[in-house]
């Protein structure tokens, strides 16, 4: 995770600003889409899947896009691949408690899924449409296809001593972690909801949380292509951990809109962005004040997200994109040739 930075107070001194601007401006002022993209456009028929490695992730990248999809009549469904549980700096901060134990962790994981549910409700997503898959916090990347063999036993993590998640998050029998596993339980859950759009990390993501998502996800994506009826959603990626990401704050401490990072700009993918209403950004900073827990370590980075709009790329980017975990390389080269980012079996 980003280390702390400022007080975290400056991020609840900036929600107040962008408050008190939408008092001022009741309606949205139209402004033109973020150079170098196109705006998205969604509809009442739109079905959207978020999945978030972590409890905050879908609310930082898309929860603007929530709300629209909402709005407009359309259904959400978000996924939370694990609880966030690994977090030390913030649990620490949160709780107090120096050396936490398994207990302490296990118990942190319960409360930043409560921040979640409380930031769901914020963004208006019944209960029912939130998940929580419980895999392994701060431990996803070594359930990657090169890191973890098929034959495998479970991985245990180091934080909650859990080798498979909770019973009572376990969609199918027999779900411990592993990566198969994982992409079983999002194999499930695409051809149950059909979505028309997937919203998941960007490849080019730094954490090796969210680059092993988009792994799983896309491998769970290209299986559930070949279904009957298929089920091929829209990929759109949203960024969250990547250099000097969002960018900087611009004029009189207003925000600046979000373009497309210097060092992506120039690859294959397509840029979509969603100017949000006033509205919105108000509503999306008070689902960020929910995870209290994040807030009190993190504050300024995550209220760096309350910008005009939210950003997406479509498609995947040319050549190989790295997954680093702990100094390997875990992303599998892509084949050339069959379905559409398709990656290699290993």
């Amino acid at each position: 995770m980003t280390p702390p930075g400022l007080s975290w107070r400056i991020g609840l001194a900036w929600s107040a600003v962008v408050l008190a601007s939408w008092l001022v401006h009741a309606s949205a002022v139209a402004q033109p889409p973020a150079a170098g993209s196109q705006e998205l456009v969604v509809s009442r028929a739109t079905r959207l899947m978020v999945i978030a490695p972590h409890p905050d992730d879908g609310v930082l990248g898309g929860a603007g896009l929530i709300q629209r999809v909402l709005r407009l009549g359309g259904t959400v469904r978000v996924v939370q691949i694990t609880s966030g549980d690994a977090f030390s700096t913030a649990m620490k901060a949160a709780t107090h408690v120096a050396r936490p134990t398994a207990a302490d962790y296990r118990r942190y994981g319960v409360r930043r899924e409560r921040e979640s549910e409380a930031a769901m409700t914020a963004l208006g997503v019944p209960r029912a449409d939130l998940l929580t898959l419980g895999f392994p916090d701060d431990g996803l990347c070594e359930l990657a296809p090169a890191r973890q063999p098929l034959t495998a036993v479970a991985f245990e993590s180091p934080y909650t001593k859990r080798a498979s998640p909770p019973r009572s998050e376990q969609l199918l029998s027999h779900i411990a972690y592993r990566g198969v596993d994982l992409e079983r339980e999002l194999r499930h859950i695409l051809v149950a909801f059909r979505p028309t759009i997937v919203l998941l990390p960007d490849p080019h993501d730094e954490h090796p949380d969210h680059c092993t998502t988009h792994l799983w996800v896309h491998e769970a994506l290209d299986d559930v292509a070949d279904a009957r009826p298929p089920v091929a959603p829209r990929r759109l990626h949203y960024l969250v951990h990547f250099p000097h990401w969002p960018t900087t704050i611009a004029d009189a401490g207003r925000p600046a809109g979000l373009t497309p990072p210097v060092k992506l700009a120039g690859n294959n993918a397509q840029w979509k962005t969603l100017t949000l209403t006033a509205r919105e950004r108000v509503t999306k900073a008070r689902a960020i004040e929910q995870y209290a827990s994040q807030v009190l370590a993190i504050g300024p980075f995550l209220h760096d997200f309350e910008r005009s709009n939210e950003l997406f790329q479509e498609g995947e980017p040319e050549g190989h994109v790295a997954c680093w975990c702990r100094g390997d390389d875990v992303a599998p080269v892509r084949r050339e040739a069959g379905r559409h980012s398709a990656t290699a079996k290993q």
